[in-house]
């Protein structure tokens, strides 16, 4: 169980009701439930207190009806167009709620679940409270626009049974402390203390690809 005093951290999940890639992603079905049930539903398990930042009167009703003790927080409508960046939802959050951690979780990656959730925070107090970003391990070969090599030697080409990989920002949990993010405008200022998932369970929706892959992964869930 996660060792801090009740309501330390807000679970803060940002729902707009647009979306480019999928159209009205958050409300989309995925086995029946949707999109964003599967990380209020984690966060839940975990016993944490969630708040759903939203501009959407139909999110907001079924957030409602889901999960009757989530708060839902009105977004304004400048904080919802594709312009619009996550950290300006965070800085509007704090500055309605008071908090000393937040946990941002995405509704994109809804394979994170509550052991997760739970493995995150303790690590990020075993790492004195340093902003905690979500990882998994890739085993990519990167290339900048110009034609050169960014994290290996082509002369020297490693095999990947020989070689650690890098660790690659999956997007599904970040923790950090309030006063920290008001003083440096990010929910990752570095060093970070990094929580390493699964591959399998770091994958995201942010197209109609990735829905139908997704959907074939959480048929077996």
């Amino acid at each position: 169980m996660v060792d801090f005093k009740n309501g330390e951290i807000k679970v803060l999940i940002p729902l707009r009701g647009g979306s480019k890639g999928i159209k009205r992603k958050n409300l989309k079905l995925l086995k029946n439930k949707p999109l964003f049930y599967w990380v209020t539903q984690a966060a839940i398990n975990a016993q944490l207190e969630v708040y759903i930042s939203t501009e959407d009167n139909e999110i907001k009703n079924a957030a409602k009806k889901l999960f009757p003790n989530v708060i839902v927080q009105d977004r304004p409508k400048e904080l919802s167009t594709d312009n619009a960046s996550t950290d300006e939802v965070i800085s509007h959050f704090i500055s309605e709620n008071k908090c000393k951690h937040i946990m941002l979780l995405q509704a994109t990656s809804p394979l994170t679940s509550s052991e997760d959730i739970i493995s995150s925070i303790n690590l990020y107090k075993e790492g004195n409270y340093r902003p905690l970003v979500s990882v998994c391990k890739k085993h990519d070969f990167i290339w900048d626009k110009k034609g050169y090599p960014i994290n290996y030697n082509p002369s020297s080409r490693p095999r990947r049974q020989d070689w650690s990989g890098n660790l690659v920002e999956n997007g599904a949990i970040y923790l950090f402390q309030a006063t920290e993010f008001k003083k440096n405008g990010s929910r990752c200022s570095p060093p970070c203390t990094l929580y390493e998932m699964n591959y399998e369970k770091s994958y995201e929706t942010d197209t109609n690809l990735d829905w139908l892959i997704m959907e074939e992964i959480i048929k077996n869930i």
